[in-house]
C-alpha cells in the first residue's frame, strides 16, 4: 500500500475500514468512491438547510453524514456529524453553524484521503 493511504490514519482508520469489508481492498475502494460522490450533495443540503433555518433537515442530513463517515471508518468526520446532529436536535443554531464548518473541513480532508484508496484496487 502507498504511504499516502497509511499517513491518513488521523482522518480514517484504514485497518478498521478493511476489517469491516473482510479485507477486500477493491470493495473498500468502491465504498469510498460512493462516499466521495455523496459528500458534495450532502454538504450542499446541509448549507441550504442552515440558510433556511431548517434544523430538522440539517439534523437528518447529519445522520446521513454519520453513516457515510462510519462506512469508511472516518472517526473525526463521524464525530463532527454527531456533534451537528446533537446541536440541531437541541435547536442551537449558532452551534450548528459552527459544527457544519468543522464537518465541512473534515469532509474535505476525508475526501482527499479517500482519493488515495483507488490504489487498493491494485493491491487486492
Amino acid at each position: 500500500m502507498g504511504t499516502a493511504v497509511e499517513l491518513n490514519i488521523e482522518i480514517f482508520d484504514l485497518t478498521l475500514a478493511l476489517q469491516s469489508v473482510g479485507g477486500d481492498g477493491e470493495f473498500l475502494a468502491e465504498i469510498a468512491g460512493l462516499v466521495q460522490a455523496a459528500w458534495p450533495t450532502l454538504l450542499a443540503e446541509l448549507r441550504e438547510g442552515m440558510a433556511r433555518g431548517d434544523l430538522r433537515t440539517v439534523e437528518k442530513r447529519a445522520r446521513l453524514a454519520k453513516a457515510a463517515a462510519r462506512n469508511v471508518s472516518a472517526r473525526r468526520t463521524y464525530d463532527c456529524a454527531l456533534e451537528l446532529e446533537t446541536m440541531t436536535g437541541k435547536g442551537d443554531l449558532r452551534a450548528s453553524e459552527e459544527a457544519i464548518a468543522r464537518l465541512e473541513h473534515e469532509a474535505k480532508l476525508l475526501q482527499s484521503a479517500l482519493s488515495t484508496l483507488g490504489n487498493l484496487r491494485d493491491t487486492a
